[in-house]
């Protein structure tokens, strides 16, 4: 077997887990901004939290349609993974929030990057960050139990 192509795999799936967190995270920020819109509320505190539950699980739905494994899924493993997705994703947005909020902004200047723009990259770096650390740790774990009594891997 070729060395490379596991880490063609990885790359290719941390490429797309990246791709995708972006797209579900910006699609999730717009759906809660239309129920924010079109709900009536009207505290700042209620778009916070549209928008951080939005990015947040775009973020993570999208990482975990990249890492997931189509064949040998526990049912335990796809629920530890999801919420493993869903909470990394909110986590992450949180803190993207967090950090963009905290940005210095020289007199007189307008920010170039918004606190929205950082909720929705937080969510994508961390979701795919958690799912990548537990891919790694899943096939580690089924590599070692695949080898035989002689040391000699199963292919």
């Amino acid at each position: 077997m070729d060395r490379a192509q596991p880490v063609l795999v990885l790359a290719g799936r941390a490429i797309l887990g990246i791709l995708l967190a972006i797209v579900f995270s910006v699609l999730g920020t717009v759906l809660a901004w239309g129920l924010y819109v079109f709900s009536g509320a009207r505290s700042f505190t209620a778009l916070f939290s549209l928008f951080m539950i939005g990015a947040g699980l775009g973020a993570g739905l999208g990482g975990f349609l990249a890492w997931l494994r189509i064949d040998r899924n526990t049912r335990a493993s796809l629920v530890l993974m999801g919420l493993l997705a869903l909470a990394a994703g909110i986590g992450g947005a949180w803190g993207g929030y967090e950090y963009g909020a905290r940005q210095e902004v020289e007199c007189c200047a307008m920010p170039t990057v918004g606190p929205m723009t950082y909720t929705a990259v937080g969510a994508t770096v961390v979701a795919n960050s958690a799912l990548m650390a537990f891919g790694l740790i899943r096939d580690a774990i089924g590599h070692r139990r695949r080898q035989t009594r002689i040391g000699y891997p199963i292919t």
